[in-house]
């Protein structure tokens, strides 16, 4: 007697399972960087497994989900909750330019135990500073943290994830 195929959820490549698949190359999407805890979507590429984006990334907007041509394409995808990997994202920080900024900042990488891949910094004409930090982290927890810590550094206005580049 044939059974019908039953959506497996075995454990996945790097921390994801896909439902339906196991042993699915799975690679994250350079254009939001997702971390466990994020919502997330998986994309059926031709030839390179599936790519996860952030559920709220424009390359994974419901538009482009939905478009004629995509159907089955996008699939579930999910965090092991088991997974113990640190994840690389981007965080972008405007702040008002001063001295010891990238110090107070790197205190706060510091003291919440952030590993930090590249850093970029740059001043602007005007007065400002613009920041780009890839960091590793466990969680979507450990990068609230590190987000809110750095929101309260003297003179910096704005920390977001970068999306849909």
């Amino acid at each position: 007697v044939m059974r019908p195929a039953v959506p497996q959820r075995s454990k996945g490549e790097h921390g994801i399972i896909v439902e339906g698949l196991s042993n699915c190359l799975v690679k994250f999407s350079k254009c939001c960087s997702p971390v466990p805890g994020d919502d997330i979507v998986g994309f059926i590429t031709r030839g390179y497994g599936v790519s996860v984006h952030r559920a709220d990334c424009p390359n994974a907007a419901l538009a482009k989900r939905t478009a004629p041509g995509q159907e089955g394409r996008w699939i579930k995808v999910s965090w092991d909750d088991s997974t113990r990997e640190n994840y690389c994202t981007t965080l972008e920080v405007v702040a008002k330019d001063r001295l010891n900024l990238i110090m107070d900042i790197s205190t706060v990488l510091s003291s919440t135990k952030t590993r930090v891949t590249n850093l970029s910094a740059r001043s602007t004409s005007d007065g400002f500073a613009l920041i780009t930090i890839e960091v590793g982290v466990a969680d979507s927890e450990q990068l609230c943290t590190v987000r809110r810590r750095l929101e309260q550094v003297s003179g910096i206005m704005r920390v977001t994830r970068p999306a849909g580049k």
